[in-house]
């Protein structure tokens, strides 16, 4: 220890001891120093706060040092400092996790020292960062990985073009072995010419064929890349992908549905023939497949209708409301032409290539011509709800109509009407003019009645007449009165003519009738029996409920 001098006009210099200077060290350390005793946080230096994202010492001195450890690194430093049985022991550097106050770890290599603190023995820990020492050490494992277990082949030559290095994927993909091809020219190695400067002289990157042992042809991506001592290859064997992209071309472009990729703002990037067909020439005059790769799908001079037969909007059209929200649609909308007006069915599926682009992916768009098909299933429905000899709704259709105008508040009436003397033309002039008397009976009551009313053959002889909307009772009167005198004239039929009648039977429907369609039918059935019991030729009103 020394002393200042004192000679007699200045006071004595303070003296710093031992322990200060001790302390002033270990704050001014570069590695983050921890002292504690009986487990507990006495001291840490400035670089430990730091290291610990701590805002003050305060926030570490008082605690327990296992609070700041990861737990599967507390057994190992326990056992550590257990060792520890004189003053100026050491452990052996241990690796350890530190927890740090901004929730991240801290991977460090501590060493613990056994000593005093204050006179009383404590453990000192010095940490070291050991965060750019593990990256480096991962990023080495990974590279030594990355070479053994890719995919693709990597090679490496000297700068006149001899293998030094051909890894495992190599090995696969050539079916050479790498005791074969170490030091030899690499064009020898992959079975064609291969030369590196070129390569990189092209752009760094080209599709090349390559050859196995046998033979075998390989697609292959070539990128090259100049070392100080030579050159690096990393050769991607395409050949299935290759495969699979003939394949499919093949398969989608015999496809009977037309098929189009669109990009994200309606640019045609692939197609099909059939989509061509479907599309036709445009009207620059371009046609042929592939002619529309390029261009913009365009619907101004389309009219698009649901299946409900309802006009869409711009926005709504599934294509459209595809590209613009990413929104999948599966369904079949009628597409009609504004130049020439022709139109037909179409079933429609769009939805987004890639959905993990978001709003930057392309749109798949595929659509069939259902024109025929659908036609065909109207015209079973058609046949399955009408009557073939007259064309007018059939009993089915009758009982459907009847029961959905009731619900709706809609049906005003009913009228049930029954030919007079068919029988005798069917005996006397035979079943064909009697069928003959059936569609002018038809056809006539339908002329007879309002567009919106409804007219039913319901079997043989039989028709029905369903008034839609409001009848007052003199509109309802004058309606039967019609049909009535549609039978005056007589019917042209086997060269000759018939005269018949009808007879009517009318129920009138009130918005309080609380009758069902069945009983509306059945009370109307009734009535025109009681016109034929009068006399033929006459309309009988049912009694009101």
């Amino acid at each position: 220890m020394t002393t200042a001098r004192d000679d007699g006009d200045h006071a004595s210099a303070p003296v710093e001891t031992p322990d200060q200077r001790y302390r002033k060290l270990l704050e001014h350390s570069p590695d983050a120093i921890c002292v504690h005793q009986m487990g507990r946080v006495v001291y840490v230096n400035a670089a430990a706060v730091r290291w610990m994202r701590a805002t003050s010492a305060e926030q570490l001195v008082g605690q327990m040092i296992t609070q700041f450890v990861h737990a599967d690194s507390v057994p190992p430093m326990l056992n550590r400092i257990s060792a520890l049985r004189e003053p100026g022991d050491v452990s052996e550097p241990s690796e350890a996790v530190m927890l740090r106050f901004d929730a991240t770890t801290l991977d460090v290599e501590a060493v613990s020292v056994l000593s005093t603190w204050n006179d009383v023995p404590a453990f000192q820990v010095i940490f070291r960062d050991l965060t750019a020492q593990k990256a480096a050490q991962s990023a080495v494992r990974y590279q030594a990985a990355l070479v053994d277990h890719v995919s693709d082949a990597i090679i490496a030559t000297t700068a006149t073009g001899v293998v030094t290095s051909w890894n495992p994927a190599a090995e696969c993909i050539y079916g050479r072995a790498a005791e074969r091809v170490l030091h030899q020219p690499v064009s020898e190695a992959v079975g064609a010419e291969l030369d590196p400067r070129k390569i990189i002289a092209a752009g760094g990157t080209v599709s090349a064929t390559h050859y196995t042992p046998r033979g075998e042809a390989l697609a292959i991506r070539v990128s090259a890349a100049s070392m100080d001592d030579g050159f690096v290859l990393l050769c991607s064997d395409q050949t299935a992908l290759r495969r699979a992209e003939r394949h499919f071309e093949a398969v989608v472009a015999t496809l009977d549905e037309a098929v189009l990729v669109l990009s994200h703002t309606g640019r045609i990037l692939s197609t099909n023939p059939e989509a061509e067909r479907m599309l036709g020439p445009l009207p620059d005059g371009a046609a042929g497949y592939g002619d529309l790769v390029g261009r913009w799908m365009s619907l101004r001079d389309t009219v698009v209708y649901d299946d409900a037969g309802h006009p869409l909007e711009p926005g709504a059209r599934p294509v459209l409301h595809t590209l613009e929200t990413g929104a999948p649609y599966e369904g079949e909308m009628f597409a009609r032409e504004r130049t020439d007006g022709t139109g037909r069915w179409l079933s429609v599926n769009a939805r987004r290539l890639n959905p993990d682009e978001g709003e930057r992916s392309a749109v798949l768009v595929c659509f069939r011509d259902i024109t025929a098909t659908r036609s065909a299933a109207e015209r079973l429905v058609h046949e399955a709800t009408h009557d073939s000899l007259t064309g007018l709704p059939n009993r089915a259709h009758l009982v459907a109509t009847a029961k959905r105008l009731r619900a709706e508040g809609s049906l005003a009436a009913l009228f049930f009407i029954d030919l007079d003397d068919l029988k005798s033309v069917n005996d006397s002039l035979g079943h064909d003019a009697g069928d003959a008397v059936i569609t002018a009976a038809a056809q006539r009551i339908r002329a007879a009645v309002r567009r919106d009313d409804v007219v039913c053959r319901l079997a043989g002889d039989e028709f029905v007449v369903l008034l839609v909307g409001s009848a007052r009772h003199a509109e309802r009167h004058d309606l039967t009165q019609r049909i009535a005198r549609v039978f005056v004239e007589p019917i042209a039929v086997a060269g000759g003519s018939v005269k018949i009648g009808a007879s009517v039977g009318a129920v009138e429907v009130r918005p309080d009738d609380e009758r069902d369609a069945a009983t509306l039918l059945r009370e109307a059935d009734r009535a025109m029996y009681a016109a034929k019991a009068t006399g033929r030729r006459t309309v009988v009103q049912s009694a009101k409920p």
